[in-house]
């Protein structure tokens, strides 16, 4: 019998919980008819076709057909679908099942992220999340950035940070965007699933999709959080009356007058409380969704604001986005996404060096006072107050960024589709700083100023087609496109000294009387003045072949020719090829009769990828300014010089990756797991050879050398328990990474030097990279232990009593540099994240546990402070007074054996890290059935960075003051205090 066009079907869509499933689909079997529930689960729709069957489809749940009876209502309960396996994930240009993966890609859902308190960035959300994915919150100073490897770094002298593609746009600031926009991430960590970024996809692809409007009625989100952050980092320090008596001592014991006399006043003060505090985070995001079947929007605001533990430090950032999503017809959609921010950092130098503002805290006197009795800052000998320096000087950072990109598909006939999209990023930079006349650098020159303001604009425009076609068992997905991207860099620096009055910092430098020339650096800026403009272009063809036979064989071809201006004449372009083939086992028989496995896919790919990512014209030969005087008396000549050697044949780094992996899932998908295994060799390192003086210059750059990255990745997802009232659900992952450098070169080792750890000591080498290592090896000698009274160690035959006792690795009977030997690796061998979730009726526990293993920093504060103002101190060897001791004489490191870069000071840094914890309550909905206007009220708490489980004794065991070295990491000197953080906040949605 023929159904009216005029039968209505009203009912309710809900999900495992009793929520509305917002956004679920509903369709007619037989017919292309269909609606979307809307924000209170319900749905209308006016049947057209003859058999009466609904479908109802939801991501993340089984599917449910559903027969409309004589009343023509229709309401559902979804049930989970625990296998997940036909969830859509986002890949490089394009979307497939995560079913028909063949390439090793870790993916991370809204719900999963890091989110709320002091979050501001991509890798504090993802930390832990993914298995490969090494994240290292190097500093916690608000606003800073985090270190992210994917698979263990490939380069010595050029980032390895992965791709950022936000909604397909290739953007340099991907990592900074708000998480809370986020709707899914996907790090693309095989040669497979990266290649198709070819040149730029050799460190891996993390491509992010933002949230879109739902379908229903407008939806508003209101989240409001207030927190505070508590320091952990606490150094013993001495206080005023020890610290007097062990230097009045040390002077006595050296033959020297004190230097504290009986009538000196002693204060008693810790510079470090005087510096620190408990502080304040404020949190604030509002969302607007919307949409229809055929329409979607989404409107969203952030404001954050983030005082520092350590004063005069802090974030304030403001961030908005607009996307919206049309169906014009059935064959033509269009899409745009608008993203701005602005963020305003008061910032101090975090710097490994004596200069920083921490160094002067942690060593400055405890016997002296902060202020005189007016109220003015005390001075002790002329030299800077601590506190002063900390506090007085303006150091500002201001970051504007504006993104935006539109697209547009169009289905030109049954299974081919084209794709345009076209987009555009703009960032300015703009830091300032001023030193008044409270320091005594402001003071002798009047003030001084700095500023320096850089932007980056870069145009990006993709035309790919797309075409999904089938033979029988044989299913094709061919894509084909293009890529054009410039990009244009401009930077000016200027400063000047000399001002009438303190009153306008950095904003009015033509009041200063004298520009800055070389004779004045200030902090972070350089000296004098400058300016520079860039541009480099991109041009790229891809293609690939995804290949499917009967759903089981699974296999996919890529191959990706990129030309980039970065590089020389003879390697303008490059060719970066990947295949892939897997193959699903679980309706196989000899499987099925296991009655074991829910799910088996193994895997197995090879392609090769590279990282471009150097400074511009690198190959070309490149001058610089330079000025000298002639003659004694005569003017100063202004001219150039050569900066740069030229190198035509330079190229990217080039890096081969094999990845075998299987799929398993158990219990019907309550017990999932994935297991990768990989090596990866990158070729063509970009290495600084030094060259004959004949060339003018003692070094080039070139393409030389080699390293080797292996390792294993773990990934268990658990369905632990599932009632009506309760469930509990579990997530593990954990990697093993183990890097080799293969060869540099024409050279033998690169070394790094520490910063100096006081005014009279020079740094010294602590890190050394050769073949057959890993990079980032702290490098030293071996301690064992004090030189005793009348104690003959025949290695060191001059040495005192208290003077440190160095190991003599090679055996030739004395210590020299010889015997420095390798003390540890500064990049963890192992990392792993723990997850678990639980609900109960209106309650919701999430609790996150981050670790990482075996791994070593140097703990140089532990070194400074050891000599002058830390409690270790009162543990020094003193001749006949304290000898049963392993902390030598004061003063030990300016001894003429070793060095203060020795075991003693190398620390195993391992640690496990309740990273979060997050408790809450979403009020059963029935209490606003008479509220037509609020729809949802969750409140919650939660803590982050709650507890670490660490014999680690410095700032934290995850800072790294080098961070920015790939072959000198490791070092844990004046980094940004660690601290824990407690917020709470209520959620509220508005229909």
């Amino acid at each position: 019998m023929a159904v009216s066009a005029q039968t209505v079907v009203t009912g309710t869509v809900k999900d495992e919980k009793g929520l509305p499933a917002v956004g679920a689909s509903v369709t007619e079997t037989d017919v292309k008819n269909g609606t979307s529930v809307d924000a209170n689960g319900k749905f209308t729709l006016t049947l057209k076709g003859k058999l009466r069957v609904l479908n109802f489809t939801l991501v993340g749940y089984k599917t449910q057909k559903v027969t409309v009876g004589v009343s023509n209502v229709v309401n559902v309960n979804l049930e989970e679908d625990l296998n997940k396996l036909n969830e859509v994930v986002v890949v490089g240009y394009g979307t497939q099942r995560k079913t028909d993966l063949t390439g090793s890609i870790s993916s991370i859902k809204s719900d999963d992220l890091n989110l709320g308190g002091t979050t501001s960035n991509i890798g504090q959300a993802i930390q832990g999340k993914a298995a490969g994915v090494q994240v290292q919150q190097t500093s916690f100073a608000p606003g800073a950035g985090m270190q992210i490897t994917v698979r263990g770094g490939n380069s010595i002298n050029t980032t390895n940070s992965p791709l950022y593609v936000v909604d397909g746009f290739i953007s340099d600031n991907g990592s900074t965007i708000n998480p809370n926009d986020i709707e899914d991430i996907q790090i693309l960590k095989d040669a497979s699933s990266a290649a198709i970024y070819g040149a730029r996809g050799g460190n891996g692809v993390v491509l992010i999709t933002t949230k879109k409007g739902k379908a229903g009625r407008v939806a508003i989100d209101l989240d409001l959080s207030n927190g505070n952050q508590f320091l952990t980092y606490k150094p013993a320090l001495l206080n005023g009356q020890q610290y007097t008596a062990i230097q009045n001592a040390t002077a006595l014991e050296d033959g020297k007058p004190v230097l504290f006399p009986p009538s000196f006043n002693i204060a008693n003060t810790n510079w470090m409380e005087e510096a620190t505090q408990n502080a304040s985070v404020h949190n604030r995001s509002l969302s607007i969704s919307s949409g229809d079947q055929n329409s979607k929007l989404y409107v969203s605001g952030n404001y954050l604001n983030q005082k520092g533990v350590l004063k005069g430090t802090g974030l304030e950032k403001y961030t908005a986005r607009i996307g919206a999503e049309k169906n014009l017809n059935e064959r033509l959609k269009l899409a745009g996404n608008f993203y701005g921010s602005t963020a305003k950092v008061l910032q101090q130098s975090y710097s490994a060096d004596i200069t920083a503002p921490l160094f002067g805290l942690l060593t400055a006197l405890p016997n002296i006072p902060v202020y005189n009795a007016d109220g003015s800052y005390f001075r002790y000998q002329g030299k800077n107050n601590a506190l002063a320096s900390l506090l007085e000087p303006t150091n500002t950072s201001t970051n504007k960024l504006a993104n935006a990109n539109v697209s547009l598909d169009y289905q030109i006939i049954k299974g081919l589709t084209y794709h345009l999209g076209a987009g555009a990023e703009y960032t300015n930079l703009n830091e300032g700083q001023y030193i008044p006349r409270t320091l005594t650098a402001g003071a002798v020159n009047n003030g001084i100023a700095a500023q320096k303001a850089s932007t980056t604009f870069r145009w990006l425009v993709e035309n790919y087609l797309t075409y999904k076609f089938n033979f029988g068992s044989h299913d094709f997905t061919a894509l084909a496109g293009v890529s054009n991207q410039k990009d244009v860099n401009e930077f000016i620096a200027a400063g000047s000294k000399g001002f009438p009055t303190d009153e306008f910092l950095f904003y009015n430098l033509g009041a200063g009387s004298t520009p800055n020339g070389t004779n004045v650096t200030i902090t972070n800026l350089g000296n004098g003045y400058n300016s520079f403009k860039e541009q480099s272009t991109f041009n790229s063809m891809y293609a690939r072949l995804n290949y499917g036979y009967k759903d089981k064989l699974l296999a996919s071809f890529t191959l990706r020719r990129d030309g980039s201006s970065k590089f020389g004449p003879n390697n303008s372009y490059g060719i970066f090829p990947s295949g892939a083939i897997a193959y699903k086992f679980t309706d196989e028989e000899f499987i099925k009769n296991l009655n074991t496995f829910s799910n088996l896919k193994l895997r197995a790919s090879y392609g090769v990828t590279g990282n471009d990512r150097i400074t511009n014209y690198l190959y070309l030969p490149t001058f610089t300014n330079y000025s000298t005087v002639l003659n004694p008396g005569d003017p100063l000549q202004i001219g150039t010089e050569p900066k740069t050697l030229a190198n035509p044949n330079l190229k990217w780094e080039s890096t081969k990756q094999f990845n075998i992996g299987l799929d398993m899932g158990f219990f019907d998908g309550r017990l999932n797991a994935t297991i990768d295994l990989y090596a990866k060799k990158t070729s063509d390192l970009l290495i600084n050879i030094p060259i004959e003086q004949y060339w003018g210059f003692s070094s080039q750059l070139v393409n030389a050398g080699s390293i080797q990255n292996r390792g294993v990745e773990l990934l268990i997802n658990t369905v632990n328990i599932r009632t009506d009232n309760f469930t509990w659900n579990s997530n593990f992952n954990i990697s093993l990474n183990r890097q080799k450098v293969l060869s540099l070169g024409p050279i033998n080792q690169i070394s790094v030097n520490t910063a100096n750890p006081s005014g009279t000591v020079s740094g010294r080498e602590f890190s050394r990279v050769m073949p057959g290592r890993e990079l980032g090896e702290l490098f030293g000698y071996v301690y064992t232990g004090v030189i005793k009274t009348g104690e003959t160690y025949a290695p060191q035959p001059n040495s005192k009593p208290g003077d440190p006792k160095y190991q003599d690795t090679n055996g030739d009977g004395k210590i020299t540099p010889d015997d420095m030997t390798f003390l540890g690796n500064s990049s963890p061998r192992y990392s792993m994240g723990l997850g678990n979730d639980f609900h109960y009726k209106g309650f919701d526990l999430n609790i996150f546990f981050q670790g990482a293993f075996g791994y070593s920093l140097y703990n140089m504060n532990r070194l400074v402070l050891e000599s002058t103002t830390g409690a270790d101190a009162l543990n020094r060897f003193v001749a006949g007074v304290n000898e049963n001791t392993d902390i030598p004489r004061e003063g030990y490191f300016l001894s003429t054996y070793g060095s203060y870069v020795n075991s003693r000071f190398v620390e195993n840094a391992s640690y496990v890290r309740l990273k979060s914890v997050s408790l809450g309550y979403s009020l059963p909905a029935k209490i606003f059935d008479r509220i037509k206007v609020i729809k949802g009220l969750r409140v919650y708490a939660e803590g982050q960075n709650l507890f670490t489980i660490t014999n680690y004794t410095g700032t934290d065991p995850e800072v790294n003051s080098h961070s920015g070295s790939n072959f000198g990491g490791g070092i844990d000197f004046n980094a940004f205090p660690a601290f824990r953080t407690f917020s709470a906040g209520v959620k509220l949605t508005i229909n």
